[in-house]
């Protein structure tokens, strides 16, 4: 009891447990698999540098690893393990770059009491280690020095000096992005530094930004490191990881909008009338397929709405079916970089995503979506005889370009009656002119053969329903003589002409024949322009002019209405050879659909939190702005996946899910009380890329702005201008399978994928090149050209693992103003090592970090920064599912350090 008593006493007086001290020589070094207790948004941080530690007693250098333990007298009694460092190897001068955070945003407890322990590593795989020495201070005797910076011998366990332990703080600013902080704030700093209240001092400051992240973001995770560049001068890093608030509310707008046309397809069939035959039964099955996906769908849209877990999916439940069109693992890493002499300031982000699979959904007997979609587009039926062109295609091609059209018909005709009311003779005549070429070019376009085809296939369809129905009156009035002729002929509507909605016959918009639609639009039109003719030259008087838009306007409002028909029938033929082209594969034809969209809304929601992120990056850039009105934004996305065993399907998948993207636009608005968050929409144009279909439409996200922001814009996105997406997903495979594909499988697919991107990548740095460069510009190393060429070279190299494909496509898309996603199969292992290896190529390249320190970085970086955490808020432990063995077939800057990573339940 007295021995009990003494101890607690010496506690209490100095803040040091007396036993503690007394460590055995060799302890484990189960630190790093620990979670630390210091804040996101510390109050301070340090750098620890150590000067002179001795030599081991085999003569080599140790390497070096700093605990850090806290206790606040007197209320705690026992020390508590606050935070680690990295190791570093070899070294007996170590600069830890990982630094160590106090506090919090509500403020800093100045008599806390600090002890760091340094450790020698001996072996980080089993993590031996012995102390070297520790040093212990109070947050006090930092605080009371004039540039927060301390130097403190470092004692062995024998009580003689090991070494210099050198400290170097800042205060982080949770207030503003203020940099100093002198007398005037003395209010301020009063929260966070109550003892040194009063001094009239300039304190080192940082900001960490968090504010900008918060309202998009949520469990922001954050670590920072101080590294040293080829000038000697310190880099201050922040790492942050955050996971983003769209990852449910996406989803659940992309179902809603999946429900609706499905709706809509159901009217589509309804909307063909009576068929017989094959044709009726094809056509209800069809019709119950959808009314199948909405209830489907619409029970995940509940539970989405209903669910109370972590805000993203992890990867331990990505075959939950009910979480299927939620994107896997979906977060933001950012790194920002400041450099302390110059006070340059830099941000990078990556939205990091599993890829997009429908994982609750195995794909064995099919494989991923580009099998399953080459497999239907075999059955689809040929344009002509010697065509490789299908009728699908062409007839996404068509409705796109009828509805186009009908665009910029409304918008002529909205001109003419502008030129009217202004009374200008000769404007009027040009703006009627144009609108003539612009109803021929319809009227050609609805000569198209696939159009009459099917048109006259479906009224022959009409017509012998109509003769069917006929039969089976007169065969009724013959069986039931008590029935008039005129109650037997007029109890039933004709099929053709009218549809039941469910409560009563309501006449069908498609009654009319399609030659007699065709007729009168171009009757419609010759009335305009005659009519405009004959205003222009008998009717130009001072009197008359003004009534030029009274007398036009009917002519003006039936060529609109024409039209109107025209586009309600392309679409309504076009539902039959949907129905035409399906009929014998509706249940491969439903698999994919679901399948396709569950990946879409995946690829959707990670391409609105860049998209949204980069928009708040970039708004006060004006020429990037307006870049983006002119040509779009790059979406650059980086795989991972091996063109091996399951992972094949997976690519699939996510190739089909990316080009699908290039069908999505984005309009920015101003914010109001009625548009507040991100909303999504669709239009009257098909998906007709390289994998038509007639079921899904183009998508548009409106994105609202404050009216601060909003106003930046450039004239034509305030207008409502719609920007497109260029989505470009280059892919290399870096693991174990990856190798048995190159050695004994095959990779043409990836090797496909990736040839494509470079074109498309190509034809967007054309356009960039001729809109934004100067012709004389040269194309030095580092350019646009050069890095164009390079890329160009190495995909078309047959290299093992080119990774540099990879890096080469991250770096362009960054100098074409874009943003990134990197991608692997739940974003967790392989998808750490390259962010943070481009993490590491980006402070090299863009800050000049040193040489000798680029490895130390990018294990760093590994080891103490987000991405272990991004593991165990998936797993449950802080370790990369990798193995000793897997490692030796991933390329040297992808594999983490030793301790790090192990065998673990992914």
């Amino acid at each position: 009891m007295q021995l009990l008593s003494l101890r607690e006493q010496v506690q209490l007086r100095t803040g040091q447990d007396p036993f503690s001290q007394m460590m055995r020589a060799d302890t484990g070094m189960e630190f790093e698999t620990l979670g630390n207790i210091d804040s996101n948004d510390p109050a301070m941080e340090m750098s620890l540098t150590i000067e002179g530690l001795p030599n081991e007693s085999n003569g080599q250098p140790p390497n070096p690893f700093a605990v850090v333990y806290i206790i606040i007298p007197p209320q705690q009694q026992n020390w508590l393990q606050h935070n680690h460092t990295e190791m570093v190897e070899n070294n007996n001068n170590p600069h830890f770059l990982k630094t160590i955070g106090f506090g919090d945003s509500g403020g800093l407890e100045p008599t806390m009491r600090v002890k760091i322990t340094v450790f020698h590593v001996k072996e980080r795989m089993t993590g031996m280690m012995t102390q070297i020495g520790q040093v212990i201070f109070t947050l006090n005797d930092v605080l009371q020095t004039e540039d927060l910076s301390l130097k403190l011998a470092l004692v062995g366990n024998d009580g003689t000096r090991v070494g210099m332990l050198s400290i170097v703080s800042w205060l982080n600013d949770t207030h503003g992005n203020t940099t100093n902080l002198s007398h005037d704030d003395e209010d301020v700093f009063t929260n966070i530094v109550p003892t040194i209240r009063g001094r009239t001092m300039s304190v080192k400051r940082r900001s960490k930004r968090l504010e900008t992240l918060k309202p998009l973001c949520a469990n922001i995770t954050t670590r920072t490191f101080r590294f040293e560049t080829n000038d000697s001068v310190k880099l201050l890093v922040h790492e942050y990881m955050a996971e983003s608030k769209f990852a449910f509310d996406l989803p659940i707008k992309t179902l809603q909008l999946l429900i609706e046309e499905e709706k809509t397809r159901i009217k589509h069939l309804q909307d063909l009338g009576q068929l017989t035959g094959q044709w009726k039964a094809a056509c209800a099955v069809y019709q119950d397929i959808c009314m199948s996906t909405v209830t489907t769908y619409t029970q995940q849209m509940k539970y989405l709405h209903s669910y109370q877990g972590c805000s993203f999916k992890p990867s331990s439940k990505k075959a939950d079916k009910e979480l299927e069109f939620v994107p896997l693992n979906l977060h933001l890493q950012r790194m920002t970089v400041l450099n302390e002499a110059t006070e340059s300031w830099g941000a990078y982000d990556v939205i990091t995503a599993g890829a997009f699979v429908a994982h609750s959904r195995r794909a064995r007997n099919h494989g991923g979506l580009k099998s399953m979609l080459h497999k239907l587009q075999e059955s689809y039926t040929p344009e002509g005889t010697l065509s490789k062109v299908s009728k699908v295609k062409r007839a996404c091609d068509l409705v796109n370009c009828v509805h186009l059209l009908q665009g910029e018909i409304n918008t002529l005709c909205d001109s003419v009656c502008h030129e009217a009311l202004q009374g200008d003779g000769s404007s009027l005549q040009a703006a009627t002119l144009e609108l003539e070429q612009k109803v021929k070019d319809l009227v050609l376009d609805c000569q198209s053969p696939i159009l009459q085809e099917v048109a006259a296939q479906l009224t022959e369809l009409h017509e012998d329903s109509e003769a069917l129905a006929e039969e089976q009156t007169k065969q009724r009035q013959g069986q039931e003589s008590q029935v008039s002729p005129e109650s037997g002929t007029g109890s039933a509507p004709q099929a053709m002409n009218w549809r039941w909605t469910g409560s009563c016959f309501i006449k069908s918009p498609t009654s009319e024949p399609w030659d007699m639609t065709r007729v009168n639009t171009e009757a419609s039109l010759v009335c305009l322009t005659s009519m405009v003719e004959d205003l222009v030259l008998n009717k130009s008087g001072p009197l008359d002019q003004p009534k030029w838009l009274g007398e036009i306007s009917p002519a003006v409002i039936k060529l609109k209405s024409f039209v109107e028909i025209i586009c309600c029938k392309v679409t309504y033929f076009m539902s039959f050879l949907d129905l035409i082209e399906h009929k014998d594969n509706l249940k491969l034809f439903h698999s994919i659909k679901v399948r396709r969209d569950i990946v879409f809304s995946q690829a959707l929601t990670s391409l609105v939190t860049g998209l949204v992120l980069h928009l708040n990056a970039l708004i006060d850039n004006k020429q990037v702005l307006e870049q983006l009105a002119t040509l779009g934004v790059v979406m650059e996305i980086e795989g991972l996946l091996s063109c091996h065993g399951d992972e094949i399907p997976m690519l699939e998948d996510m190739l089909v899910a990316v080009d699908d993207l290039s069908t999505v636009s984005f309009q920015l608005v101003l914010e109001s009380t009625q548009r507040k968050s991100v909303q999504l929409s669709t239009n009257n144009f098909t998906r007709a890329s390289l994998y038509p279909d007639l079921n899904r439409h183009h998508v548009c996200v409106t994105i609202p702005l404050p009216q601060a922001s909003f106003e930046k814009l450039p004239d034509k996105l305030q207008k409502g201008d719609r920007v497109s997406v260029v989505p470009i997903f280059f892919n290399i495979g870096i693991n174990e399978l990856a190798t048995l594909a190159e050695k004994f499988g095959s990779t043409s697919l990836q090797d496909k994928l990736n040839e494509e991107s470079l074109g498309r990548m190509f034809r967007y740095v054309k356009e960039y090149e001729n809109l934004y460069m100067h012709p004389q510009a040269g194309g030095g190393v580092g350019s646009i050209p050069s890095l164009m060429q390079q890329l160009h070279n190495n995909v078309y190299t047959k290299k093992s693992k080119n990774v540099e494909i990879l890096h080469l496509g991250a770096e362009l898309c960054r100098k074409l103003h874009g943003f990134r996603v990197t991608s692997c199969k739940s974003a967790k292992d392989r998808t750490a090592m390259a962010v943070t290896l481009e993490q590491a190529q980006i402070l090299q390249r863009e800050h000049n970090l040193a040489s000798h320190v680029f490895m130390q970085c990018l294990d760093c970086f590994r080891s103490e920064g987000v991405r272990r955490e991004n593991a165990f808020k998936n797993i449950g432990q802080r370790k990369y599912a990798f193995n000793s063995l897997q490692l030796l077939s991933f390329p040297k800057q992808y594999r983490p350090p030793n301790g790090t990573y192990g065998n673990v339940q992914n």
